[in-house]
């Protein structure tokens, strides 16, 4: 008989962006529990140090074990980037997914000759999407590009229109006369601007979503590890953050495209 595991998969984030990655898996395995953790409070992780990254991923990690977790998926790209080689060496024996190999998959999957890939300053700086991607397949042109402000305006709800096309034309304006073959959204805030970034290069560029490339990772993982739920299972989903609960809920509802339900507040310090 196949063995089941209904525990919930945990998920974290800096904030609202890993919830790309929740939706996501949602979908993909509607009958999966989920417990969610935003650490709001010191949103977003991309422009800190890497040793406050690495200690708040740590933090992450120590809650979401608390809550009886059966894996734990690093939703954030700067996290996976700068601090996941530190989580699987300090928890051995938890399993800790992130989104690089996802994203890497995805771009190597696309069949894509050239590609750009944008982040946070964090993840960019790491050079872990270029090396990834390199360790697999060396022909392929990679350009990482930082994007910062995207973050807080994904935060904001501001996903298109004109305050969204100027800060493409900042970060991306130069890649508009001769596009890559693809565009990976290496930042778990980044989906929400999938069909704007689809516009802006007028459908000639394939945009990949790092968030969905996780959920099928996700999937697949817990099949071949016989970790999925019963087919019968009724699943939960939580969400904690670490502040601002009310806010949360309220934006939740756009990553999601449904409310969260209850949203408790918990400190990490």
């Amino acid at each position: 008989m196949k063995p089941f595991d209904n525990r919930p998969i945990g998920i974290f984030d800096s904030g609202l962006g890993g919830l790309t990655v929740a939706a996501a898996l949602r979908r993909t395995l509607p009958g999966e529990a989920v417990a969610y953790l935003g650490d709001t409070a010191r949103v977003p992780y991309g422009d800190k140090s890497v040793d406050s990254i690495i200690r708040f991923a740590h933090q992450d990690v120590e809650f979401m074990l608390s809550r009886g977790v059966k894996l734990i998926v690093a939703a954030c790209n700067t996290v996976s980037a700068v601090a996941l080689d530190s989580l699987k060496r300090d928890y051995p024996d938890e399993i800790i997914l992130g989104m690089i190999d996802s994203g890497v998959r995805a771009v190597i999957d696309s069949g894509a000759e050239r590609v750009a890939v944008i982040g946070t300053r964090a993840t960019i700086n790491s050079d872990a999407y270029r090396r990834g991607i390199h360790a697999v397949d060396r022909s392929i042109r990679v350009e990482s590009i930082a994007c910062p402000l995207l973050v807080p305006l994904a935060e904001e709800g501001i996903i298109g229109g004109v305050i969204a096309r100027e800060v493409f034309d900042t970060y991306l304006g130069r890649l508009r006369d001769d596009p890559p073959d693809a565009l990976l959204l290496g930042c778990t805030h980044y989906p929400l601007f999938a069909a704007a970034l689809a516009d802006y290069f007028s459908g000639k560029v394939r945009i990949l979503d790092s968030a969905t490339a996780c959920a099928a990772y996700t999937a697949r993982f817990l099949e071949e590890q016989k970790m999925a739920a019963r087919p019968d299972n009724t699943p939960s989903f939580g969400c904690f953050v670490t502040d601002l609960p009310g806010e949360f809920h309220r934006h939740a509802t756009r990553f999601l495209g449904a409310p969260p339900g209850r949203v408790e507040r918990i400190s990490l310090t």
